[in-house]
């Protein structure tokens, strides 16, 4: 195995692990945003 090889491997497992963080990150964000919409909704005045 060619040392240039390992490094490409490297990056690609490395590029793709990113992505799953963003990913990740990304559907955190729009999870917490509907649980405050909820929220409001449950806790609203309106009956």
């Amino acid at each position: 195995m060619r040392k240039g090889q390992t490094m490409v491997e490297y990056v690609i497992v490395f590029a793709a692990l990113l992505g799953v963080v963003a990913v990740v990150y990304s559907l955190v964000g729009v999870i917490s945003r509907y649980s405050v919409r909820s929220e409001k909704l449950v806790s609203s005045e309106y009956p």
